[in-house]
């Protein structure tokens, strides 16, 4: 076909919409800023170890995932469900009774929460199950800790594992992420697993990238602007489209957006190794102090040995507040690694993340909008999982549908 289709942009979000491209017949031209793929989800290699740029984890649950992916080929390696609470004298172990019947007892006697508490939980999940996405996101005027509040639960639960897990999803510390979105993750953490794949979370665009057969990809090209209908490059000649679908911060590429940049939330992760594990487990831990240091933690190599070739233990912290620490933070945090599990063994600093850019602030999350709204103008279509709600599965789902809003104009 004569139509040429552009997409900026080689995260999750390009990579969909160039799938569906190349399903309708085109061979469409993905440009990227980076050395490779991905976007926001990518692995190092460092000393022997798999190093994902943050904390990063693929609900199985997710229906655009599930479409797109092939969780065999991933080798996905899941997180026991619930987590271990440190509060800096003892540790208690939140789980779900019903997918983990084992565990049953022992989270009645936790003391992370009263028995209504455990009660709520078990009556929310039973709630969420029976409704569609859609309907999830339809209150926008309760935040996640007012939902919380408003439903029953007490402090205590609320501080111990809301503040902390969902605290480390979202990447602030007040649950002040619309109660839509908690409701959305907690639905699909209870209809699924948490997971990495063996390789690393790299693999998840990897995947992607591998069902495309006719796209050209223009990779370490820089966009700096869009003039008519041809996209122009820091470096090299402009390339011109017939229709353009912009998957990054359009307000830096169009005139008209000027001064309407999209807001981010950042976050810190260290890794460390050690000879020997600090949990010997494959659950996430959370601090519940929110003065600590330390949000949560994980030995990665409890879940996936892969992530490290030596054998020695993988341990990923997200650290609080990302924009308040300094430079000379991994000294402070291992000290308190140590403290908090007891371990007697060397840690020892691997890596350390700075993500300025982690997940975009959106205000009116949705999980899911009309093809006309992923249109900016005739010729231009917006993807990204801003304009729906910060997941993978937004990334995905507004990819397919800034790809079949631009199909539809040809």
């Amino acid at each position: 076909m004569s139509q040429k289709i552009v997409i900026i942009g080689g995260g999750v979000s390009g990579l969909v919409a160039a799938i569906h491209c190349e399903k309708a017949g085109y061979a469409p031209i993905v440009i990227e800023a980076g050395e490779r793929v991905g976007g926001r989800i990518r692995t190092d290699h460092k000393d022997g170890f798999i190093l994902d740029h943050g904390f990063q984890v693929l609900l199985t649950a997710y229906q655009e995932a599930q479409r797109y992916l092939d969780y065999e080929a991933l080798k996905l390696k899941s997180f026991s469900t619930g987590a271990i609470i440190f509060d800096g004298e003892k540790n208690y172990t939140v789980s779900d009774p019903l997918r983990e019947p084992s565990k049953a007892f022992s989270m009645l006697s936790s003391p992370v929460g009263s028995m209504k508490d455990k009660y709520l939980i078990w009556k929310l999940t039973q709630r969420l199950k029976g409704q569609k996405e859609d309907m999830l996101f339809l209150q926008q005027d309760q935040t996640t800790l007012e939902f919380l509040q408003s439903f029953g639960f007490s402090d205590t639960i609320i501080e111990r594992f809301f503040f902390p897990f969902f605290g480390g999803i979202f990447l602030e510390n007040d649950l002040r992420t619309k109660a839509g979105m908690f409701k959305f993750v907690f639905k699909k953490f209870g209809e699924g697993l948490a997971a990495i794949p063996a390789k690393g979370i790299e693999e998840i665009p990897k995947q992607l990238k591998a069902q495309l057969h006719k796209t050209t990809f223009h990779l370490n090209r820089k966009v700096v602007g869009v003039d008519g209908k041809k996209v122009q490059l820091d470096q090299g000649a402009p390339i011109e489209f017939d229709k353009l679908i912009i998957t990054i911060d359009p307000s830096k590429l169009l005139r008209n957006l000027k001064g309407q940049q999209l807001d981010y939330v950042g976050t810190t992760t260290l890794y460390y190794q050690s000879e020997e594990s600090i949990l010997n487990a494959k659950s996430i831990a959370l601090v519940s102090n929110p003065k600590h240091i330390i949000n949560n933690f994980c030995v990665l190599t409890d879940v996936a040995p892969s992530y490290s070739q030596s054998g020695a233990s993988l341990i990923s912290v997200t650290v609080k507040d990302h924009a308040e620490y300094k430079e000379d933070i991994e000294s402070e945090v291992a000290v308190a690694l140590k403290k908090l599990t007891g371990t007697a063994a060397d840690i020892a600093l691997v890596a350390r993340y700075d993500i300025p850019h982690a997940l975009p602030v959106n205000d009116e999350m949705r999980f899911d909008l009309q093809f006309t709204s992923f249109t900016l103008t005739d010729d231009i279509y917006l993807a990204g999982d801003y304009l729906l709600n910060a997941s993978l599965d937004a990334a995905m789902r507004s990819g397919r549908n800034a790809a079949v809003a631009a199909l539809n104009s040809l």
